[in-house]
């Protein structure tokens, strides 16, 4: 069995308490670590079994802030900086086709078909309709159908007249 890595805290128990406050969720098992640590619990087993997370998992935290301190330990390497592969002119496009009334999309299906034939991306269901929704509001609610041809005359005669509205 290996001998385990004992670390000691640099930082102050208040310091580390704003700290653990202020921290994202997915962060405050290690700075709960770093706490128990400077509040005197050592072992391995016992700050596993506080912070929820495995022995090896500890190990792992123990090595990354000895080697780095709390930058290290907390720094987030999760995701990545991924550049969009759609084009400028494509996207354009793409706001045309969704802002127009008469030729929009009516379903995510649809524009991924579209995007497909039109300007040869080949993207599956999910980043289509991801990539819509975050990029241009897409909804996949549609309004009622309306014809096309409609006289817009026609209509407003049909219609009742608004509260308020003094007919002779």
């Amino acid at each position: 069995m290996a001998t385990p890595l004992i670390i000691t805290v640099k930082e102050n128990i208040p310091d580390l308490k704003i700290l653990y406050s202020k921290a994202p969720i997915h962060l405050r098992p290690r700075y709960k670590m770093i706490l128990l640590i400077a509040g005197g619990q050592m072992s391995s087993t016992e700050l596993a079994a506080k912070t929820g997370v495995s022995r090896n998992t500890i190990s792992t935290w123990k090595r990354s802030y000895s080697e780095g301190g709390i930058e290290k330990l907390t720094s987030d390497q999760r995701g990545g900086d991924f550049k969009s592969n759609i084009s400028d002119d494509d996207k354009k496009k793409i706001e045309q086709k969704i802002t127009d009334p008469k030729k929009a999309f009516t379903s995510f299906i649809d524009a991924q078909a579209w995007l497909k034939q039109e300007l040869g991306i080949d993207k599956n269901y999910h980043a289509v309709n991801k990539y819509l929704k975050r990029n241009f509001g897409a909804k996949l609610k549609v309004g009622r159908k309306s014809h096309v041809k409609k006289d817009e005359a026609a209509v407003a005669v049909f219609k009742k007249p608004t509260r308020g509205a003094k007919t002779y």
